[in-house]
């Protein structure tokens, strides 16, 4: 069982310790895992990494549209301006 008890402090059993990734981030709620994209252990289900890290990638991929739209927009603008 997995207890938040601070902003980036959680308390851990030891069933959950005894596992194969020893990273803290994955307990923590908004922490981002640079393995989480390869990551093959089972824990992967309940790592609080991934669904930060698809929130993460969602929104670097809006910005990016976000970029590439302006930049569109202006070379029209100039084109028929």
């Amino acid at each position: 069982m997995v207890k938040e008890i601070g902003g980036k402090s959680v308390s851990v059993t030891l069933k959950e310790m005894g596992v194969n990734c020893w990273l803290p981030k994955r307990f923590i709620e908004g922490e981002r895992c640079q393995r989480v994209m390869e990551c093959t252990y089972p824990e992967k289900k309940t790592c609080k990494s991934v669904n930060t890290e698809i929130a993460y990638l969602h929104q670097e991929r809006r910005e990016a549209e976000d970029r590439c739209t302006t930049k569109i927009s202006k070379l029209l603008a100039e084109r028929n301006g």
